[in-house]
């Protein structure tokens, strides 16, 4: 149950919690590998994360621009993918163009990870999906978004029988202060607060806190096909 030496890839990995999982894998002793769309925010986080580090510019719906990147890898231990998108479609009246990426980003962006990274793991390895409690406890006016996490967690399930013994497995997180909550606008702070007010322990998650049952999916040989909640009770109110 360690990390040390593992290769860790997280795609979405330049801000958030795939940030906050990068910091906790390199405090491990991983190798870790994080892309993002943004080459900007990736040095950003080179920076921040003051240490070793490879980044690979990378949007996780290129299906060939995947498959490069990890036939650039002869290993890989553990792979994390946090992409996902929150777009808002009441009564579906948006565009179809414009809820493709609620579903695509989240849905594809894990196919195509899952897809090129198991030819290069064996067994011990894991790959985790990011969801969202909306999964469970749909959010009124983002249908699409909501589904893409529901379809996020039974693809996991499904891979953990079909890539076996590769472990695959699905954090679920609530409110999380992150950059993603972005999407908001300027209703950001009421939302926390809104939020906030519901939770049984008062406050939204922070990323480093996300990251802490990623690692644990990581390092647990004897857990697959899971979906681990972390949401500060959000799903009790």
């Amino acid at each position: 149950m360690t990390l040390k030496d593992q290769t860790v890839v997280i795609l979405g990995g330049s801000s958030g919690i795939g940030l906050a999982t990068a910091r906790a894998a390199l405090a491990e002793g991983a190798r870790v590998t994080i892309t993002g769309r943004s080459r900007e925010r990736l040095e950003a986080a080179r920076r921040a994360l003051e240490t070793d580090l490879r980044t690979v510019a990378l949007d996780v719906t290129d299906e060939p621009g995947t498959r490069d990147f990890f036939a650039s890898f002869d290993h890989v231990d553990h792979v994390f993918i946090t992409a996902g998108v929150v777009s808002f479609d009441p009564k579906l009246a948006p565009a179809t163009d414009a809820m493709r990426p609620a579903l695509e980003t989240r849905f594809l962006g894990a196919l195509f990870a899952a897809k090129y990274a198991a030819p290069r793991m064996g067994a011990g390895g894991s790959i985790t999906f990011m969801s969202g409690t909306a999964g469970t406890r749909p959010i009124p006016g983002a249908a699409v978004a909501t589904a893409s996490c529901a379809a996020i967690e039974s693809f996991a399930r499904a891979l953990a029988l079909d890539l076996a013994p590769i472990r695959v497995n699905t954090i679920q997180p609530g409110l999380v202060d992150t950059p993603f909550l972005e999407a908001f606008g300027d209703r950001r702070a009421a939302v926390i607060a809104e939020y906030s007010r519901r939770l049984p322990v008062k406050r939204p998650g922070r990323p480093e806190e996300i990251a802490d049952g990623v690692i644990f999916l990581m390092k647990n040989g004897f857990v697959t096909g899971t979906t681990l909640t972390i949401d500060g009770g959000g799903l009790l109110t």
